[in-house]
């Protein structure tokens, strides 16, 4: 594991001490899961969860037209 140092501003320290405390974990580990969340196909299966890559979660630019869904997977 790689240590580093960032700077971020008072406000965002307390927040994000104040949702770790919420999580019970550590602001690293907050700061760690944020970037997973942030990071394209990094950390999907570390977090335990395959299906959220295949879900395509967090990918912005993704759209569907309505029932395009039903066409790709039903062929209607």
């Amino acid at each position: 594991m790689k240590t580093i140092t960032i700077t971020i501003p008072d406000e965002l320290d307390a927040e994000a001490a104040a949702e770790a405390k919420r999580l019970g974990i550590s602001k690293s580990e907050l700061i760690r899961r944020g970037l997973n969340a942030l990071l394209p196909d990094h950390g999907i299966e570390a977090e335990g969860d395959p299906w959220r890559g295949l879900a395509g979660f967090a990918s912005g630019d993704t759209t569907a037209e309505p029932g395009e869904i039903d066409r790709v997977v039903y062929d209607s």
